[in-house]
């Protein structure tokens, strides 16, 4: 005679053996060490309104606070997981039966379902990530605006297409990441107010009769308020995809700077040095010195990408109620992606603390390698009156000049300048030499490019300023939400504890 459910009479047999070790199993074993402190707290919140609503007596709510302190102090180790019983919060309810009884510990699922309690649970879970993705994007932003500050003078070319271009610093480049980050951080925190919602007390998809206070536990668990549609609250995880779509955007910001630290730091660029307590080694050539943790940065990336694909598959084509596809299978890699997050933006914080530019070889690649030929056309332009464009066939024919006789772009002078536009134009263009010196002087360049975003010291004050300005708002904005929720938690403690007596 087969064993009938463990969870319902209606079920006339309990979950397949095959089920049970290849459906409930890993999900239970995987999930269970995280799930159970949010149904603690949603319990602590759901019982307290139970209770203050005369939904449940102060004795029933008594006993269940008790039984609930009880699985709180024993921890997920106690547990003997059962996927006989399905899930994460079976088991848990019957071990609160187990404790206070099974009219006592049956009564804490008046009012709510299952589905209302995983929105509730992954709320919950979502808002912890993204607060800490939040700090540590923060600090790595905060690292980014102080190495920037320190490097402002430490002249570099700059690049594109990897081919040298103009003169920049070190600093420079620094800012711009930071003005990224900035950006990557504020879409993350903006995200913020649709994740700090309440979905306690929505019930399966049509809420519930009973005169639950919604508000109350939002207030207790640290919401901002409440999801109003019960159906869309069960059946939407699109915050959690907004999440994971604004953290594979910044780290895709962390994989730039990794691959161009990645070219920095190559033997042949050597431009920027990391030191060895970043470094790994090889296991047969005893000269390497592996920058692996700029593979991992770069490799990271894919992994968060991966989990926002897979949320948008996962949810492509649901039913739009509660279906476990769409709010449970479609993330699957959600939270171990955000927990990489995390990771990531604390490996990248100490890459970029460490990350020391190579000021003697920086300094002579940009002598050399001809960043400097647009502030010459541009002299050209200001000072012999040419047109940008005849200005610029000069200068390519000045540097082939300079190329194919061995000449530095330091080396450039007025005399070859008038010999290329008189072999280009017809006629001689007379340019001091103070201003061809000026225009092919690496720092003379940067210090030129003022009111524009450009590497001149006074930009890079007025850019770093502003930085600095947003950074102590977000810092600000950040440690208010905190307070907020470690307030609430709390509160609900300190009420559950009286409610336990």
């Amino acid at each position: 005679m087969a064993t009938k459910s463990k969870v319902s009479a209606l079920l006339t047999e309990t979950i397949d053996p095959v089920l049970q070790q290849n459906m409930f199993v890993p999900p239970l074993l995987r999930d269970f060490p995280a799930a159970l402190p949010l149904m603690t707290a949603i319990n602590k919140a759901h019982i307290l309104m139970l209770v203050r609503q005369k939904i449940i007596t102060p004795e029933v709510g008594r006993a269940l606070a008790k039984g609930v302190l009880q699985i709180e102090a024993e921890g997920a180790s106690a547990f003997t997981l059962d996927p006989g019983r399905e899930d994460t919060y079976f088991n848990y309810e019957a071990r609160l039966i187990q404790l206070t009884g099974a009219d006592i510990g049956g009564r804490v699922h008046i009012a709510r379902s299952r589905n209302d309690l995983k929105a509730t649970q992954d709320r919950l879970r979502g808002r912890a990530l993204l607060l800490r993705i939040l700090d540590g994007a923060l600090i790595l932003r905060q690292t980014v605006v102080r190495q920037a500050t320190q490097y402002r003078d430490v002249v570099m070319p700059g690049y594109t297409h990897l081919q040298p271009a103009q003169p920049i610093t070190f600093g420079y480049y620094l800012l711009g990441i930071a003005h990224a980050l900035e950006r990557d951080y504020r879409r993350l925190a903006e995200a913020y107010p649709r994740v700090n919602l309440n979905a306690l007390g929505t019930g399966a998809l049509a809420g519930t009769s009973f005169p639950i206070d919604r508000r109350m536990t939002a207030s207790l668990l640290g919401f901002d308020g409440i999801v109003g549609h019960a159906q869309d609250t069960v059946a939407s995880r699109d915050y959690l995809v907004e999440i994971l779509g604004n953290t594979a955007l910044m780290a895709t910001t962390w994989g730039r700077l990794a691959q161009d630290f990645y070219i920095m730091t190559s033997y042949e660029f050597a431009t920027v040095f990391l030191p060895d307590r970043v470094a790994a080694t090889s296991s047969i050539m005893p000269q390497k010195k592996n920058i692996t943790v700029l593979e991992t940065l770069k490799g990271r990336v894919a992994h968060l990408m991966g989990a926002h694909t897979t949320a948008l598959a996962g949810m492509k084509g649901t039913t739009f109620t509660l279906t476990v596809d769409a709010t449970r299978e479609a993330f699957r890699w959600c939270w171990d992606a955000l927990e990489e997050t995390v990771q990531g933006l604390a490996i990248c914080e100490l890459v970029v603390a460490s990350a020391e530019p190579r000021r003697e070889r920086m300094a002579e690649l940009v002598r050399a390698n001809y960043s400097t030929a647009t502030d010459l056309a541009d002299a050209l332009v200001r000072d012999a009156g040419l047109s940008f464009r005849d200005a610029h066939h000069v200068v390519g024919a000045v540097v082939r000049a300079a190329i194919d006789r061995g000449l530095p772009a330091d080396r450039i002078d007025a005399g070859l300048v008038r010999e290329q536009a008189k072999a280009l134009l017809g006629r001689w263009i007379d340019l001091p030499d103070t201003v061809v010196a000026a225009a092919v002087d690496p720092i003379a360049c940067i210090e030129a490019r003022r009111a524009t975003g450009g590497p001149s010291e006074a930009d890079m004050s007025d850019m770093t300023a502003d930085l600095e300005k947003v950074l102590a708002a977000d810092q600000a904005e950040l440690t208010q939400r905190r307070k907020r929720v470690d307030a609430a938690a709390a509160t609900l403690d300190a009420q559950f504890h009286a409610l336990a007596g």
